[in-house]
């Protein structure tokens, strides 16, 4: 099961939530924080009188897809729908362990600043960038904040500063708990956490096919049932004006006859959010269908017969400076992790280098190694005989390495101060690692390579997905290597920057006409995304947002609210 505690490599459907807001805990209050109307007592109310006293209540259903959400038998979820704005297509950030995903929701920003990358909490940075349940109470001290949860490190690690925190061992416990405290009590935001959807997701896979799984989130939504019908029947319910925010820490995968998630793959970063308020009109937000376009060109095909293209000229060996690595790959099957760009051998992620691979299932990853560190992330699908444009960005400066497929991010993972030379002294290869002897060979076509000495904006990357570079290019400058792959014939591939640096091929491959797809993505952009539900629930609030907090994400309230 996915709640033992250990570290992840490094590197979306659904937790029920239903959301509260945050102020800063190291900022004094100020006038310009001053509450809007505040309440006489921690159980009395904090009033907003034009529609009522502000209240959030927040469920969290790990590890529950939405797809599943969507089509199993959940009324009560389904019923939140007509007065939400929410999103079936949201996006939570890799890698994609609960510990990262519930610390990503409550802080409202990724892990290159919360610290916490897997379930282990070894480095957590919550004093600098606490839960919006911590910023809430700092906000209005009057208000009445609670965490109940079913895992334990959401309250262990994660949580503090709050009036209650309650830790119960079943998912019942936790919902009776939750009607208790609707009943008896007065929160004004009402964090909740249940667990037993990820439990089965785990056992027998993360699928709407998979009858465990199903069963355990509809099971869920009665509880969600018996949550909402517990609110709405508070005394002064007409009064209150509730914010219900519905969304996961992550997406899981079918692995054999299990599941699994921490990756990067979409279906494991992919969310869905639900922002319900009994005023809102539904509104569904929904990734844009990205544009296509369709390549054609006789390519040279890349397979086992020790077909690859290489040259040694020092260039491509990059030291402790910033660079970006991009190509194109069409291929419908390989096996292991070949590599498709790199520059070092392969047989260890932490020797010194780069590469661009393809990965087992289909999908692909990127690496950078110094000997005694190393960075990993994985993208996605790629073995479906369309192109995909994949691009790897090493940025020294902001100490981060990202990823992009098709033009969309794919994820971003820091590089430790520590990081060293990426120097390898060996050959930059197409097809091949540095090694030009490693044993696993991609199947099908790479072109469109292009290397720049420096790390490209996400803007330059995705205007050029579908295009060629040309010297109107805004960083053309900056290319000393470009490959386009698509000579026809020969045993070379011709460079097309300045550099000209012809790439060699040692045995002559064959050449094949082919027209194929290549999407040119720019949905990533435009949808919501986990570090959204704090910002989203401080507006809630009234808060005013403090520069200095550093929050990464955006509201997703309707205007006025």
């Amino acid at each position: 099961m996915k709640k033992i505690f250990r570290l992840s490599y490094v590197t979306m459907l659904a937790s029920v939530l239903l959301v509260a807001s945050c102020t800063n805990d190291t900022a004094p209050a100020s006038d310009e924080n001053a509450v809007k109307a505040v309440g006489n007592s921690k159980t009395g109310k904090s009033a907003l009188a034009n529609s009522g006293t502000k209240k959030l209540l927040i469920i969290g259903i790990d590890g529950c897809r939405g797809d599943v959400l969507m089509g199993a038998n959940t009324p009560n979820v389904h019923g939140l729908l007509s007065n939400a704005v929410y999103s079936l297509d949201a996006l939570t950030e890799a890698p994609t362990w609960s510990g990262n995903g519930w610390s990503t929701m409550l802080s409202g920003v990724t892990h290159l600043k919360h610290g916490v990358t897997d379930n282990s909490f070894s480095s957590p940075n919550f004093g600098t960038y606490p839960s919006f349940l911590k910023r809430l109470e700092t906000y209005n001290t009057a208000l009445k904040t609670m965490s109940i949860v079913h895992w334990a490190p959401i309250n262990t690690y994660i949580v503090d500063g709050i009036d209650v925190e309650k830790t119960l061992t079943t998912d019942a416990a936790v919902k009776n708990e939750v009607v208790a405290a609707l009943t008896n009590d007065n929160p004004d935001a009402l964090f909740l956490h249940f667990d037993d959807v990820d439990h089965a997701g785990h056992s027998y896979g993360f699928s709407i096919n998979v009858p465990q799984y199903k069963a355990a989130v509809e099971t869920t939504d009665v509880y969600i049932g018996e949550i909402l019908t517990a609110l709405k029947n508070r005394p002064d319910y007409a009064n209150e004006d509730w914010l219900v925010i519905v969304a996961p820490d992550h997406g899981g995968i079918v692995t054999g006859s299990t599941g699994s998630h921490g990756g990067s793959s979409y279906e494991e970063r992919n969310i869905f959010t639900i922002y319900n308020n009994k005023n809102f009109t539904s509104s569904k937000i929904e990734k844009p269908v990205d544009p296509t376009t369709t390549i054609t060109g006789k390519f040279a095909n890349f397979n086992s017969n020790s077909i690859y293209a290489s040259t040694t000229n020092t260039l491509y060996n990059f030291g402790t400076s910033s660079f970006t690595v991009e190509c194109r790959v069409k291929t419908s099957g390989y096996s292991s992790d070949p590599s498709l760009v790199s520059n070092k051998n392969w047989v260890s992620g932490k020797n010194r280098g780069f590469v661009i691979c393809a990965n087992t299932g289909g999908t692909w990853k990127v690496n950078i190694g110094d000997t005694q560190n190393r960075v990993d992330i994985s993208g996605g699908t790629i073995n479906d005989g369309k192109w995909h444009h994949l691009t790897l960005v090493v940025d020294r400066t902001a100490k981060l390495v990202k990823t992009y497929q098709d033009g969309a991010f794919v994820g971003q993972a820091a590089i430790v101060s520590s990081f060293g030379s990426l120097t390898s002294g060996l050959p930059f290869a197409v097809g091949q690692d540095g090694t030009l002897t490693y044993g696993a060979n991609v199947n099908g076509n790479i072109a469109e390579v292009r290397v720049w000495n420096k790390a490209l904006s996400e803007a330059s990357i995705l205007n050029y997905t579908c295009s060629a570079v040309t010297a109107s290019h805004p960083d053309y400058s900056n290319l000393i290597g470009y490959w386009k792959g698509d000579n026809g014939s020969g045993n070379s591939f011709t460079d097309s920057s300045s550099k000209q640096v012809t790439l060699a091929f040692p045995n002559t491959p064959s050449w094949t006409t082919s027209t194929a797809t290549l999407k040119c993505g720019t949905a990533n952009g435009v949808v919501p995304k986990m570090v959204d539900i704090a910002y989203s629930s401080l507006q809630w609030f009234g808060v005013s947002i403090n520069s200095g907090w550093s929050l990464d994400g955006r509201s997703w309230l309707p205007a006025g609210n």
